[in-house]
């Protein structure tokens, strides 16, 4: 009978170590699979977070150029790296500038780059501008603050209510509101005016 006892005793002892083991690579085995399904659908907001990137929705800063002229500017998504945090990158970008005799400048475009310490703008990528009854379409336009200036470049075309414009590059003094209009090669300036 002891010899009973002694092997009933072994094979419980083997029947529960063959449970652990079986308990504890099923659960394994199953958590990993849980573990590869949560990092296969990581969302953007976690792979922003784990490339340093903060991401917004709906962003609007406002703000006064050196000038004393008013702007306010909003995207409908705006990021910034941990790295440079003043540069806020912008999509469907929106701008108004209301300038002292309460004119208002409005750029539109798809892209842009706010810097929320110069108050410095880049706008790019189907750049619009509307002032008074004039509409101006570009590549790319850059507001610079510290000397209160627009440039405006690439594959520029305008028009208003007297005037047709094409152009390579419009320089805009937001002080004096001087325009410098040039091109890039020996063509000249394309103005048509209306009668």
């Amino acid at each position: 009978m002891p010899n009973r006892r002694k092997l009933f005793q072994i094979s419980l002892i083997t029947l529960g170590l063959i449970i652990v083991f079986l308990t504890y690579f099923t659960n394994l085995e199953r958590n990993q699979r849980e573990d590869f399904k949560v990092s296969e659908n990581t969302s953007d907001d976690e792979r922003f977070l784990e490339e340093g990137i903060n991401r917004f929705e709906n962003v609007e800063y406002q703000g006064i150029d050196n000038s004393g002229n008013k702007f306010v500017i909003g995207s409908k998504f705006a990021e910034f790296e941990k790295e440079s945090p003043e540069l806020i990158n912008m999509e469907n970008v929106k701008c108004l500038f209301t300038f002292k005799d309460n004119t208002v400048l409005t750029v539109i475009s798809d892209k842009g780059v706010y810097n929320n310490l110069t108050n410095d703008m880049k706008f790019s990528e189907n750049v619009r501008m509307d002032y008074l009854e004039n509409i101006l379409y570009s590549d790319r336009a850059d507001f610079n603050n510290y000397e209160n200036q627009l440039l405006v470049a690439g594959n520029i075309s305008g028009e208003g209510p007297t005037t047709n414009l094409n152009a390579d590059e419009l320089d805009f003094d937001l002080n004096t509101k001087d325009l410098k209009i040039s091109m890039y090669s020996e063509e000249r300036v394309k103005i048509k005016t209306k009668f």
